[in-house]
């Protein structure tokens, strides 16, 4: 009975240390506070827009108290003339959101691009009422709890209304072998809607449709005319051309938006040249052909042909190689001494597309 009492009173006793040590509070936790910030954040006029752009963040896998939720663009409207505000705490005061990033446009951005870019229109139309504006820009992250981050660096920009309007009528000219010609018209007036439209030049972008990431500027310098020759591109891939005038501003060139895309998948009709010339030579039961390497850079072989008529017709011709050929060489060996062959040899691109005959030559097969 007494040991039933102790096993009893023993149970009681650890029980209650159990619960005593499971209400006991510990020292205070610090709360978790959001520390990813954007230090490169860059703004250039494009049109009647500022075109905002900055690295992202490291986006963790699982969702967690530092998880980036979204991000916030922030704008402030400064005159030119006064002291610019570059205190963080200042400028937080001062700023009003004009925009923000959700958690998918930040991950879709950034596997797309490579980083994150964000576009603020601009109301072009009253110069008057920018004549003396500069525009400060600041962007900072919100994780699920509503915990902001430090704003970034803050980039300022002068915005120009006199800025030209896209140029339109972008169009394929015409395609040659290599070669791709685009066209298209200048623009007629300003953004404001002032005339005539302050062009200094264009440039020429290409995307490739299928892949990601930003276009391709294709003029090392702006260009003088409305035409551009691509020779960089690769048949059978789906491109997107746009292009952008080019405005003087207070500070350097501004581009436009961009204009309507055209779109093309360059296609390969084109006729390699004929081997030329071919020399040819007998020794040895063998009659050999010699040729220089065709000059186009899709030509994948040759193309050998025999006759035995002096003026043979297209039935006449017997194809010797049933695949092309890489060597620019070829030895017949299947002649008959003291007759007189006839041959011709084309070559052939990757796409198919043979080229014309070389000019026929012959030779007597010599012992």
């Amino acid at each position: 009975m007494n040991l039933s009492r102790s096993l009893t009173t023993l149970a009681l006793s650890v029980l209650l240390v159990l619960l005593a040590a499971c209400g006991k509070v510990g020292p205070p936790v610090p709360p978790h506070h959001i520390s990813e910030r954007s230090s490169d954040l860059q703004a250039v006029q494009r049109g009647a827009t500022i075109v905002l752009s900055w690295p992202g963040p490291p986006l963790n896998q699982k969702q967690s108290i530092n998880s980036v939720d979204r991000a916030e663009v922030y704008r402030l409207e400064e005159r030119r003339d006064q002291e610019p505000t570059l205190d963080r705490e200042d400028y937080r005061n001062s700023a009003h959101e004009v925009g923000t990033l959700s958690r998918l446009d930040i991950e879709d951005q950034l596997t797309r691009f490579g980083f994150l870019h964000y576009t603020d229109p601009l109301d072009l139309t009253r110069p008057k009422d920018l004549s003396n504006l500069r525009l400060r820009y600041a962007v900072r992250y919100v994780n699920t709890r509503e915990q902001q981050a430090p704003f970034s660096n803050t980039v300022a920009i002068e915005p120009v209304s006199v800025v030209s309007l896209a140029p339109d009528g972008l169009e394929v000219e015409g395609q040659a072998q290599d070669r791709v010609m685009l066209v298209w018209n200048p623009p007629a007036a300003n953004v404001d809607g002032s005339t005539p439209a302050n062009v200094v030049g264009y440039n020429l972008y290409r995307l490739r449709v299928a892949g990601d990431g930003q276009p391709e500027l294709l003029n090392p310098e702006p260009l003088g005319d409305t035409r551009f020759t691509d020779t960089k591109f690769k048949y059978e891939v789906l491109y997107l051309y746009t292009v952008r005038a080019l405005s003087q501003g207070s500070t350097g060139l501004i581009e436009s938006a961009d204009s309507v895309g055209k779109t093309l998948i360059p296609k390969d009709t084109f006729k390699p040249s004929a081997p030329d010339p071919v020399s040819i030579a007998s020794a040895n039961s063998v009659i050999s052909l010699f040729w220089p390497s065709s000059p186009e850079r899709d030509v994948v072989g040759y193309i050998v042909y025999r006759s035995e008529s002096p003026e043979p017709t297209p039935g006449d011709w017997i194809r010797l190689t049933p695949e092309p050929i890489t060597a620019v060489t070829y030895r017949d060996e299947h002649v008959r001494l003291e007759k007189r062959y006839y041959y011709r040899v084309t070559a052939i691109d990757k796409f198919k597309n043979e080229s014309e005959s070389s000019k026929i030559v012959s030779e007597v097969a010599n012992p």
